[in-house]
């Protein structure tokens, strides 16, 4: 039987709306890609200073506990596409990785800009429309989509399939500024509440822990909540406390009502 093609629409030019496309042009369909800010991928670049984790090299039962506990959605899903899988997606894009002493999984360079160049450049060849400067507004009242282009225009945009990879809204300035809420809501679409996670939490140092000590990794501990257990490490800030073991532990934290632990006012990079 022969495929039929479709012009399918993305909106967002985050790793999730990059890895659709990738998908959608290797099934033979046209692709056209969305992208409110000037370029792509920007929290994924963001995150390339820190060494860019990629994934985890645990087993995927572990692994897929992880995703807000709810394995038996998750483990099919990462039985479909393991963290091998994309470890050997970023070799075909020709960027070798390594599993760090914690189990996590690095770019061997650290960094995210060749990979992220490789990968536009593939998608680009195999005939991705790509469109920066184009902000997603909502639909008409044929649900067409309602596009702002780099000129202020807005745009009555047909298409066969729509996918939203819009991200939350932990990142304003990289593009995840959570406005798509109100879109959705206004269409009676169910949203699950944004909340923080992966994120470091504040509490009040007493007077006795020096300033000295903020910004120095405690590492190789292990930090428990309730039946949660972690190791890993964590770093004391002026604010709080951040670090991979806290992030591991964020949901749990953020779950248990403890009138001197709240979400972080401020932005950790």
């Amino acid at each position: 039987m022969k495929k039929i093609s479709k012009h399918i629409i993305i909106i967002g030019g985050g790793p999730a709306g990059l890895m659709a496309a990738h998908q959608l042009l290797a099934f033979g369909h046209k692709v056209a890609l969305y992208e409110a800010k000037p370029s792509l991928a920007r929290k994924f670049q963001l995150a390339g200073r820190g060494g860019l984790n990629l994934t985890h090299s645990e087993d995927l039962d572990v692994f897929a506990n992880k995703y807000y506990e709810n394995s038996s959605f998750f483990t099919p899903l990462l039985n479909d596409f393991t963290p091998q899988d994309l470890r050997e997606f970023c070799h075909a894009l020709g960027q070798d990785t390594f599993v760090g002493s914690s189990g996590r999984v690095f770019p061997t360079k650290f960094k995210a800009t060749e990979l992220l160049r490789q990968w536009i450049t593939k998608l680009n060849a195999n005939g991705l429309q790509i469109y920066t400067r184009h902000r997603w507004l909502g639909f008409d009242n044929n649900n067409n989509l309602l596009i702002s282009n780099d000129r202020g225009k807005v745009d009555t945009t047909p298409y066969d399939a729509a996918v939203f990879a819009l991200g939350g809204a932990s990142w304003p300035r990289m593009g995840s500024d959570g406005s798509w809420v109100e879109i959705f809501a206004e269409k009676n679409v169910d949203i699950t509440p944004l909340r923080a996670a992966n994120c470091g939490f504040e509490t009040n140092w007493p007077a006795r822990i020096s300033s000295k000590f903020f910004g120095q990794p405690l590492k190789n501990i292990s930090i428990s909540l309730d039946t949660k257990y972690v190791k890993g490490e964590i770093m004391l800030s002026d604010y709080g406390l951040e670090g991979g073991a806290i992030y591991a532990l964020s949901k749990t934290i953020r779950a248990v009502s403890y009138t001197h632990l709240t979400l972080p006012t401020k932005r950790i990079v």
